[in-house]
């Protein structure tokens, strides 16, 4: 416990001495997203089409935007869509493929620290909610779109290799269910996991105010 109460200090106050107050990001990348679905596996089965075994989950890609409004809290918005496929076993025989598509639009703030054990690594924490579309499709039985509240919670960590540019890795929660009738409901959240090309667009120098002589 005190450890761990030494490293947030540790972080809190490295952020607090070289903040990021002021300044701007875009970081732009993918990865995979790991859907579990164990639930409806479940039911699928227990309606007589069980999900043939796969890989469960799909690419997906991410734009995020952020703002430091203080020496450690940046307001971010981030997009990020991706899809998966999945195949049931139908009782004549055949196989059903739906393919799952989710993108949606995440709101929120990111704790971020700066210069934190070495010059360039910057640690962070996100907390994001907002709207997220789900789409799943099949040739004979499509479902109805729908618009759906996601939360999101994320850690990563950049690399800031240069003035204006860094490498960022992540690790992403997203909780929202949809519904595939007239099965269950269905995960369409996941963890997905990432790598980001991010810019930065720090202030300009402060420059020391000009004092007219008498």
């Amino acid at each position: 416990m005190r450890r761990l109460l030494l490293g947030v200090l540790l972080l809190s106050s490295t952020a607090l001495a070289d903040g990021i107050d002021g300044w701007g990001r875009i970081s732009v990348g993918g990865g995979f997203r790991w859907i579990p679905n164990w639930y409806f596996i479940d039911r699928a089965a227990q309606a007589g089409t069980p999900v043939l075994p796969g890989l469960s989950g799909g690419p997906q890609l991410t734009a995020s935007f952020g703002y430091g409004v203080s020496s450690a809290l940046e307001l971010s918005i981030d997009l990020f869509g991706g899809f998966e496929t999945i195949n049931l076993a139908l009782p004549d025989g055949q196989k059903q493929e739906y393919t799952s598509g989710a993108y949606g639009v995440l709101l929120g703030g990111r704790f971020t620290g700066n210069n934190v054990f070495f010059k360039g690594f910057m640690p962070y924490l996100a907390v994001q909610a907002g709207p997220l579309l789900s789409a799943i499709t099949s040739r004979v039985n499509s479902q109805p779109e729908r618009v759906l509240l996601a939360f999101s919670a994320s850690a990563g960590a950049t690399w800031r290799f240069a003035d204006r540019y860094g490498i960022s890795l992540e690790a992403r929660y997203i909780n929202s269910r949809s519904v595939l009738s007239p099965i269950s409901g269905i995960n369409v959240g996941g963890v997905a996991f990432s790598a980001l090309f991010t810019i930065f667009f720090p202030p300009p120098p402060k420059r020391d105010l000009d004092v007219p002589g008498f």
